[in-house]
């Protein structure tokens, strides 16, 4: 019986997975039917090759009648007996065999797997077994071979009845007269039965793929089990990304000492920038906005980094500036006032000191 539980489609990997071990939506009613389909039609085209050997063969038959059976009588005979033979119902065979590999590659394609002749106990539990004897699975292959039978008996019996007129004189034909008469009969049954065949298959087929679509049914929780294993678990990945923005900070606060100056909104947002003598436009080395802003500046106040209230000049550079590249050229113009101010700022300082020593 279906898990109620198990509603959900299979996913392209669960399919996989399936097809893997062998589990696969094929009709071996459709097999069936098409290759005997294909031996009707190859057999009304090698029909007078086969009466012709036919013949031939009893006509050997008969003129070596009272040939002597020896040893080597008998092996020649019957090789070429089989020969013979062979040379009759091989094009029937070979027709067969590569239209039974076309048909099962269309259900198919390309599959080769050794799983299913992989030993298993639950293959020898009695109790599974018995629950196989009655699962629906068995259930419809016994209507559908209980239809079979029923539909090959009834198209047979109908055959030979609309026949039964023919069939008195038929016994006064000579031998090969007779011998197309059974073959046409025989025939137009066959016809009729494998139109049949190939209803049933047609139906069988669908009935596979729905069959097998809802053996790989999945609950929601096993989609969701799948999607962990296949992208990882949310909790670890998020974990992951924490640990990622915890070390680009912290490679961002080491940067801060670099800096040539911290440019601030007073209490929400801090950039540092970084300008050396050869760089075509200031770096920014780190930025954020409340709690980093605020440990931007304590790392700043504490190698002595200038720091600007701007805060006009704050928003903009962190909002269009991303850390470790140059600043837009909009702001080349503000930038440079600052910086100014600081190198301004610092020349004060060093002839203050320079004063003091003196």
């Amino acid at each position: 019986m279906a898990d109620p539980s198990k509603t959900e489609q299979a996913t392209p990997k669960k399919k996989q997975e399936a097809r893997e071990k062998g589990q696969i939506a094929r009709s071996v009613e459709l097999n069936s039917a098409i290759i005997l389909l294909t031996a009707l039609i190859t057999l009304r085209y090698v029909g007078p090759f086969l009466i012709n050997s036919m013949g031939k063969l009893f006509i050997f038959s008969y003129e070596n009648m009272n040939a002597g059976f020896g040893m080597d009588n008998v092996y020649t005979y019957t090789v070429f007996y089989m020969m013979e033979i062979f040379k009759m119902v091989a094009p029937i065979l070979l027709v067969m065999l590569v239209v039974g590999l076309i048909v099962n590659y269309m259900q198919v394609g390309v599959l080769f797997t050794l799983q299913p002749l992989t030993p298993k106990l639950s293959k020898i539990n009695p109790i599974a077994g018995f629950q196989r004897l009655f699962s629906r699975r068995s259930l419809i292959e016994f209507v559908k071979s209980l239809l079979k039978l029923t539909l090959i008996g009834w198209l047979g019996y109908q055959g030979v009845k609309a026949s039964l007129p023919q069939l008195i004189p038929a016994m006064d034909m000579q031998g090969v007269e007779a011998i197309k008469f059974v073959g046409t009969l025989t025939m137009n049954v066959l016809n009729r039965i494998i139109i049949a065949l190939m209803v049933i298959a047609a139906l069988d087929f669908l009935y596979q793929r729905w069959e097998h679509g809802e053996s790989l049914k999945m609950s929601k929780q096993e989609i969701k089990d799948e999607f962990r294993q296949a992208e990882g678990d949310p909790m670890i990945k998020a974990r992951i990304r924490q640990i990622q923005r915890e070390m680009a900070r912290r490679r961002m606060f080491e940067a801060v000492p670099k800096a040539t100056v911290v440019i601030t909104n007073p209490t929400h947002v801090a950039v540092a920038l970084e300008y050396k003598d050869g760089m075509q436009s200031p770096m920014v080395l780190a930025k954020g906005e409340r709690v980093i802003a605020e440990k931007i500046k304590e790392v700043a106040r504490k190698h002595n980094v200038p720091i600007v209230e701007n805060p006009p000049l704050a928003r903009a550079l962190l909002k269009q500036c991303p850390i470790g590249a140059p600043i837009s050229p909009d702001l080349f113009e503000a930038v440079a006032e600052v910086l100014a101010f600081v190198y301004r700022m610092n020349r004060k300082k060093n002839v203050s000191v320079s004063m003091t020593t003196k």
